[in-house]
């Protein structure tokens, strides 16, 4: 599913947000079993636990800036 968003706010979000959570991580996988390498790694909202389809309040607040 494509995101409404540019991945440059997604991800700019996401690197200051305090409640970042990668899903992955979440999961309890971790990284290295979905070959996810930490030289192109990066954090995007829409990859968070807290996404909720764009629904998480702080990217809701900080969208709304």
């Amino acid at each position: 599913m494509k995101n409404a968003y540019p991945d440059q706010i997604l991800c700019s979000i996401a690197e200051e947000c305090q409640e970042f959570e990668h899903i992955i991580s979440a999961m309890g996988y971790g990284y290295s079993l979905l070959n996810v390498s930490p030289d192109n790694f990066t954090r995007k909202c829409s990859d968070c636990v807290n996404w909720l389809g764009s629904s998480c309040n702080i990217f809701q607040s900080e969208i709304g800036e």
